[in-house]
């Protein structure tokens, strides 16, 4: 099993019982790493959303604002804010909770969607020109400028039930990936990160997020600047 599916198959499923994942695995410590690192991340993440509000939790506030009315007429109004403060705690920490679980690391997400396109895409050899790829980038309200080197893939995909745009260019070392994404509330853009084989950015731009994805770092960075440079959006 070479690099590529073992990382996607660790993606779909870190907790897969494949004899094939268990054996590349076993022959080289690099993969374990990864397994073990991808094992520890859909744990933390399923802990993460156990995390429940009790139930009966509202009746016990209520019941408890009883008791104390009861026993402190005098108090009413400081038991009235005491029991306020409670409940926009709770309210904000269910939120927060929320949050973390429905929370997209943008970068994160466009490896997994890299290693699931696998050669679909990657290994597409087409050579489209700057007026189809703006035709599709104004679905979008982008456009570019300027020229920007071969343009080997240019399609919508369904980025986590977003449509968004796919493209595979030509940078200096390889071809490089990337997704352009319209803005929604819980995706998290300006991050960067690499699993030790492929590494992804993600930058705002005005109406969308840009994610630039290589196994050369240098080629993400590059491209990353020459889109930013090339690449303007409608107001």
């Amino acid at each position: 099993m070479d690099d590529l599916e073992f990382r996607r198959t660790i993606y779909a499923d870190p907790n897969c019982d494949d004899i094939r994942v268990r054996e590349a695995a076993a022959q080289d410590p690099a993969k374990q790493e990864f397994w073990s690192e991808q094992k520890r991340i859909d744990a933390s993440m399923q802990a993460a959303m156990k995390i429940d509000v009790p139930d009966d939790l509202a009746h016990k506030l209520i019941l408890r604002q009883t008791m104390q009315t009861h026993r402190h007429d005098k108090k009413r109004a400081r038991v009235h804010l005491a029991l306020a403060a409670s409940l926009a705690f709770v309210v904000g920490v269910s939120f927060t909770l929320w949050q973390q679980q429905n929370y997209i690391d943008m970068s994160q997400q466009s490896l997994a969607h890299v290693y699931h396109e696998g050669p679909h895409a990657l290994d597409a050899n087409e050579d489209f020109s700057l007026q189809q790829v703006n035709a599709k980038l104004v679905q979008y309200g982008g456009h570019l400028d300027e020229e920007i080197g071969q343009v080997y893939y240019a399609n919508h995909c369904d980025y986590k039930g977003v449509k968004s745009l796919h493209l595979v260019m030509q940078g200096e070392n390889g071809k490089v990936t990337v997704f352009v994404v319209p803005h929604k509330d819980g995706y998290k853009a300006n991050d960067k990160v690499s699993d030790g084989y492929l590494t992804a950015e993600a930058v705002e731009l005005q109406n969308a997020s840009l994610i630039v994805v290589s196994e050369n770092v240098h080629d993400v960075e590059q491209t990353k600047d020459k889109l930013m440079k090339r690449m303007t959006f409608s107001a």
